[in-house]
């Protein structure tokens, strides 16, 4: 199975106003009329679509077992497939695309200091390294400005913020008192930054970076044992999930303003927010008392639809672009990952 990997994890937020909780009945909520269409590069046994942009074309990466190796694709709105790797790296893996088709990435290299990439139209791949990245460069988005975010690990391995301007400068940051370091894991077309850090009593917290630099940290909630940011908006609206006291994943939406609305799927046992389009939309996955995962989408009116891939044991939507295509992943019954996209 693929060696990258798959979950993305975010943080905590402190005094922040609490709304009251959102929550809806699946069987209230009956989805809309949507086209699902499932794909994966030819061979895949592991297919992990991560980010699409406004044309539909999907960034990802996939495991190809004749060689062993996990390889970045670009699949484009027609469903052309294009698979991409460094010739020297085991994993190639695309996290993020822009609206001119330009992917980031890293790949990985022996000496371990694994560099970040854009891939060019052209197929060319243009290496970067964050300043001390000894252990590695790993960008998670891109934004239609050609502005990149991603984490960095130093000697220690420890890892530090980082925002790649499209000019090529790259600037580095960290949460303050973050003994357990900085992760930065999406941004928006103003540069403003969401991730997580971790403190010195071991729990994880929420940030937001400003695009003049300024961070704020934040907790999902009272009490909540550690809070995962995964997306921010135009707006600059964080979506996520935090764990509760009993470990459980409760969805979070953390307005511009501090204003923290939590957001679950009546009768599951997990929810966790996964990505939010600039309309507002939500889409992210729960877990069943089985603990069978489904998807949902939340519009930004407060309706939520699930749906799940037919035939799926599994599904996880991943992120949702502008025009509203979803994209993620879905397991079948002989536990391989396949790519769709719900449009």
């Amino acid at each position: 199975m693929s060696t990258v990997m798959i979950s993305r994890f975010a943080a905590l937020a402190i005094g922040v106003a609490l709304c009251a909780p959102v929550c809806v009945s699946p069987a209230a909520a009956a989805a809309a009329k949507a086209k699902i269409t499932t794909f994966d590069p030819p061979g895949s046994i592991g297919t992990y679509p991560w980010r699409a942009n406004e044309d539909g074309t999907i960034a990802g990466f996939w495991y190809d077992p004749t060689d062993q190796r996990n390889k970045g694709f670009l699949r484009a709105a027609d469903g052309t497939i294009t698979s991409f790797d460094h010739p020297e790296s085991k994993v190639t893996a695309a996290y993020g695309i822009d609206n001119d088709g330009i992917a980031t990435g890293y790949y990985s290299v022996d000496a371990g200091n694994h560099p970040g990439f854009l891939r060019e139209t052209n197929g060319t791949l243009d290496i970067f390294h964050a300043p001390g990245d000894d252990n590695g460069t790993y960008p998670n988005a891109i934004s239609n400005k050609g502005a990149v975010v991603g984490t960095y690990y130093d000697y220690y391995s420890t890892p530090h913020g980082f925002l790649r301007k499209a000019s090529g400068k790259i600037v580095t940051f960290d949460v303050k008192n973050d003994t357990y370091g900085t992760n930065a894991l999406d941004l928006n077309e103003s540069n403003v930054v969401t991730g997580h850090w971790g403190s010195d009593d071991g729990l994880v917290h929420g940030f937001v970076r400003a695009a003049k630099g300024k961070i704020t940290s934040f907790d999902a909630g009272n009490g909540a044992l550690g809070t995962f940011p995964q997306a921010i908006d135009g707006a600059g609206d964080v979506v996520g999930y935090s764990l509760d006291q009993n470990y459980a994943a409760r969805g979070f939406k953390r307005a511009a303003d501090g204003t923290i609305t939590p957001l679950d799927i009546k009768n599951a046992v997990a929810t966790f927010v996964t990505g939010i389009n600039d309309a507002g939309d939500i889409v992210g996955y729960y877990e069943d008392s089985n603990f069978a995962s489904h998807g949902f989408l939340r519009k930004a009116f407060g309706k939520i639809q699930t749906f799940e891939v037919p035939g799926a044991v599994a599904t996880f939507p991943n992120s949702i672009n502008k025009k509203g295509l979803i994209t993620g992943w879905w397991m079948d019954s002989a536990e391989n990952y396949h790519g769709f996209l719900r449009q």
